[in-house]
């Protein structure tokens, strides 16, 4: 497994410089607005579907077939991809948090928020991949690219309705409460993920 994920780290390496132009973007937006999430959340969720990017250059390659040839076993394909969703996400986190830690020596930001908010994103990050990897496995990446903007679409959508029906959100205490169960929330989400994923690339003729 440990091949397949420097096979496509190296395969990633061809985005490097757009990764860098979306840093240096987003870098200045939270400099200007003094406001550091957007940054965070944006660097962590391109590096988290770069894992979609990866399995398109696979495609593109016709790689599992190939890989299938080999002494690779389906398992250890999906996984990979988990792994290095995992791996992706935290170096978005941590690139985009020491960047915005750079900017609280400019700016008044309270650092306890920025590592909250860091530490939420990356959570939010691996549950975006949890949706979305298993309905990249059944339908492939093109098919399933409307359902990953729904998959974004959605939270903001459901925030919105809840506004206009005059529905509260949760309160700080219970926002407090699920983040501290939060770990072994989303190790749940990504084991049952990971389940469907590989069921699915199992059964899957090549």
């Amino acid at each position: 497994m440990r091949g397949l994920i420097i096979k496509d780290l190296l395969n990633l390496k061809k985005s490097l410089s757009t990764i860098l132009v979306l840093i240096v973007f987003y870098s200045f937006i939270a400099f200007t607005s003094e406001d550091p999430s957007m940054l965070i959340a944006m660097i962590a969720l391109v590096l988290t579907m770069m894992t979609i990017t990866s399995i398109t250059y696979d495609d593109l390659a016709k790689w599992d077939k190939y890989a299938l040839a080999m002494p690779i076993s389906r398992k250890d394909m999906v996984l990979s991809k988990y792994v290095l969703s995992i791996m992706l996400a935290l170096t978005g986190v941590i690139i985009s948090t020491a960047i915005a830690y750079i900017m609280l020596t400019i700016k008044s930001v309270d650092i306890s928020n920025l590592l909250l908010t860091s530490y939420a994103i990356f959570l939010i990050s691996l549950t975006f991949s949890s949706i979305v990897l298993p309905l990249v496995f059944k339908f492939g990446v093109e098919k399933s690219r409307m359902m990953m903007m729904a998959v974004i679409g959605a939270p903001m959508a459901l925030g919105y309705i809840l506004y206009q029906l005059g529905i509260n959100l949760p309160s700080e205490e219970v926002v407090l409460s699920t983040l501290k169960m939060s770990p072994l929330i989303v190790i749940a989400i990504l084991y049952l993920s990971f389940y469907i994923s590989y069921r699915i690339f199992k059964n899957k003729d090549m």
